[in-house]
């Protein structure tokens, strides 16, 4: 979270201003912080659009702004930190923010609950992976897949297929199986079985390292610097000259 306040900025603009009305600031400042606040919502959205392919609309309405009162005289900028539905922002952003680790995605969560990849692992999307217009496997295939595999047994190790019975049940269903195709050559990871061969929809990889990627705090810090003064003293003016 960004918390605007720029006391300091205040006090010297304050200082340099003869026969001013000390009953004016608060309004002014109050005024100058919340517009400040919506260009740096602005320059968020602007750096998430710049750093990141194809980000959702979800991800792009995730950046919220409090603003400022003459009671309380900052505002806020932060991350949706809830959701009604969905996962919110603040679960896979900060990574990006802060380098490092990411959390385990929902669907990653199932797998590991149903036993069909590692704990310590991670999974990626393959090369024959179905992407959305967003740059991720598809909603419509994650949930194929943990419908597919949800009845799954454990053969052997993480070695698991779908069942007779749920094979049975729809025949037309993509084919789906966990394992390492080639005798064991090819990376571990969920399959997509294809005649005698076998396509490449998730594979496991070892916890991935996150560089940091969007400058949430730099870009908060840029636009206040620039914007804040200027907005203060055009909104004290104002004031001013409504006596």
């Amino acid at each position: 979270m960004m918390r605007l306040e720029m006391r300091d900025n205040i006090d010297k603009i304050v200082r340099e201003m003869r026969g001013l009305s000390k009953s004016k600031v608060p309004i002014a400042a109050a005024k100058a912080l919340t517009f400040t606040a919506e260009r740096v919502q602005a320059a968020e959205k602007a750096e998430l659009e710049r750093v990141f392919d194809r980000p959702t609309r979800w991800t792009l309405s995730s950046v919220f702004k409090r603003s400022a009162t003459t009671s309380r005289l900052f505002a806020r900028v932060w991350v949706k930190d809830e959701a009604s539905s969905g996962v919110p922002a603040s679960k896979y952003l900060p990574v990006h923010i802060d380098g490092g680790n990411r959390p385990h995605k929902r669907f990653e969560k199932a797998l590991i609950h149903y036993g069909l990849m590692p704990a310590d692992m991670y999974a990626v999307p393959g090369r024959r992976a179905r992407m959305d217009g967003n740059g991720n496997i598809s909603r419509g295939q994650i949930v194929q897949i943990l419908s597919a595999l949800g009845a799954a047994e454990r053969v052997s190790g993480f070695m698991a297929n779908r069942t007779q019975r749920s094979r049975r049940r729809n025949r037309n269903a993509p084919d789906y199986f966990v394992g390492r195709p080639g005798n064991g050559t090819g990376p571990l990871g969920i399959w997509q079985r294809i005649g005698n061969g076998a396509r490449p929809i998730l594979i496991f990889v070892k916890r991935p390292t996150y560089r940091r990627r969007f400058d949430f705090y730099g870009v908060a810090n840029r636009v206040a610097e620039a914007e804040f003064e200027p907005l203060f003293r055009r909104a004290l003016a104002r004031e001013m000259e409504r006596g």
